[in-house]
């Protein structure tokens, strides 16, 4: 059975936790921007009904999917113990990786753990661990540990961590960045090589 647009773009939003332009949209579904905006107007009058847990929301050319506003009691007292609760294995990995190897974009998060984080990134900033920055990469946002995360293991830039230089340099995970970095033209190669003579 093939999914409608909307049932896939609904699927992608959830999956991003956060807002995402209907150009990243295209580029992901692989379709024009008008099939995208019309798919997302027929997600938008499924969502926006009263027996609806979520909202699709737009700004500018941005959408986003969140929780209606009359779950709002419920979601709270979930955020809750989300943020006072202990720390799980999978978010103290991310935390770990984030502190020795950041700033990272998600999608470089989840080539080093080797599985979708956007989750756990949303909790870990719900609990003022790590902040994203308005920076880029690769067109991803960068996300890095808060000052505040630092300040609690008594440090105040990550390079003060145990064991931070052999850590943040492990073969491994460089090996596994450089697969998402974007391979050069072959005319770059030629002139960066021109240059190292």
């Amino acid at each position: 059975m093939i999914m409608n647009l909307d049932a896939i773009l609904e699927a992608v939003l959830f999956a991003a936790a956060q807002p995402l332009s209907i150009k990243k949209l295209v580029s992901i579904t692989e379709q024009d921007k008008t099939k995208v905006s019309e798919a997302l107007q027929i997600l938008h009058e499924r969502l926006n009904v009263d027996t609806s847990g979520v909202r699709l929301i737009f700004q500018g050319e941005n959408a986003e999917l969140v929780t209606s506003p009359d779950a709002a009691d419920f979601v709270q007292k979930t955020v809750s113990q989300e943020v006072q609760g202990e720390l799980t294995k999978p978010q103290l990995e991310a935390l770990s990786i984030l502190a020795y190897r950041g700033p990272l974009t998600r999608p470089e998060l989840e080539q080093i753990r080797g599985v979708q984080s956007s989750m756990i990134l949303r909790n870990l900033m719900l609990r003022g661990l790590v902040e994203m920055h308005e920076e880029t990469r690769l067109g991803q946002p960068i996300y890095a540990v808060t000052i505040d995360f630092l300040k609690f293991l008594g440090a105040t830039d990550p390079s003060e961590l145990p064991d931070y230089e052999s850590l943040r340099s492990q073969n491994a995970v460089v090996q596994v960045l450089n697969e998402l970095q974007p391979e050069k033209p072959a005319a770059e190669d030629a002139e960066s090589a021109s240059l190292d003579v």
